[in-house]
């Protein structure tokens, strides 16, 4: 698939771009997450609150406030922005042309046509078919959605140098975790639903959207339910970790939630078997607890040596 900004084709979707100094993006329905130099000593994170008509001016006014204009920039796709399909992977093709190839499987998973849609795809890991012969993870977007987050970043004045998904933005973040590389779970919570992501070293292995309700759970008479049902999607997660993909499951959840105040680590701690911590942000240079709506955008630019924290 090739996307065009300008005159400049975008390089393929989920390619590590190179390791400079960069600006991240998360276009979200409530606002504008953004992160420079994730990681690093100058590193600066934000949220800017906005209504989707108001994007463009939103992001036009950051660019001018810090400076960002030519900016090489990452924009991240959220989970609810495409879909991710393991399939059969073909024999004799490189990893180039892999999305190219595949594109015609999507008329079999996709509510659109093909035709509307961008594609590309990322390793699926070889130790986790059990038998089924080489995957691949192909995944798939509306053609007018990225072009339109394309050309809000373009018309802002940044240099788009790739678009990310979710998962793999929350990959650098667990591969930043797992020092050892024994395999890490990272949990990421919003208002509506979450992502977990179950990763070994830089290799990802599942990623899960979560349903949730966060007035649930701030509801004392619905708290214990929407507690147990969050609870149950990640145990779940871990079981067919375990099971299906046939791998030791992590000994620790590293929770990123909104609310700080709500003590989800002890609450959900006591269904799981595996332990569950909030991550230990000063291994990554920050002084107070990252903005969790920040989180992907931040992860995108992190290098998977930027961070560790203790197991």
């Amino acid at each position: 698939m090739a996307l065009f900004s300008g005159t400049r084709p975008l390089q393929r979707l989920f390619r590590r771009g190179p390791s400079v100094s960069r600006l991240c993006l998360e276009v979200r329905p409530d606002g504008i997450a953004w992160a420079v130099s994730p990681g690093r000593p100058s590193q600066q994170t934000g949220f800017a609150e906005c209504l989707p008509a108001k994007r463009q001016q939103t992001l036009e006014e950051l660019v001018s406030e810090y400076g960002w204009e030519g900016a090489p920039t990452i924009l991240v796709l959220p989970i609810d922005q495409y879909q991710v399909f393991q399939v059969e992977r073909p024999e004799g093709v490189e990893d180039s042309e892999l999305a190219d190839a595949l594109k015609w499987k999507l008329k079999d998973f996709l509510d659109f046509s093909p035709t509307e849609a961008v594609s590309d795809s990322f390793p699926f890991p070889e130790d986790a078919t059990r038998g089924r012969g080489a995957l691949v993870n192909l995944v798939a977007a509306r053609k007018s959605l990225v072009l339109e987050l394309v050309s809000l970043v373009h018309d802002a004045g940044l240099a788009l140098q790739k678009i990310d998904i979710a998962e793999l933005a929350l990959r650098n973040f667990a591969a930043a975790l797992d020092a050892a590389n024994v395999g890490v779970a990272v949990v990421h919570l919003r208002n509506t639903y979450g992502q977990m992501v179950v990763c070994r070293g830089d290799t990802l292995y599942l990623s899960r959207r979560l349903e949730l309700s966060y007035d649930d759970m701030q509801d004392a008479s619905r708290q214990e339910e929407a507690v147990q049902s969050l609870a149950l999607e990640m145990q779940r997660s871990m079981d067919y970790f375990e099971s299906q993909l046939g791998q030791a499951p992590p000994s620790v959840i590293r929770l990123v939630t909104k609310d700080s105040v709500l003590p989800l680590t002890s609450m959900l701690g006591s269904y799981l078997a595996a332990g569950i911590e909030a991550p230990d942000w000063s291994g990554f240079g920050l002084h107070n607890e990252l903005d969790s709506r920040c989180l992907p955008a931040w992860s995108a630019g992190l290098e998977p040596a930027a961070g560790r924290s203790p197991s």
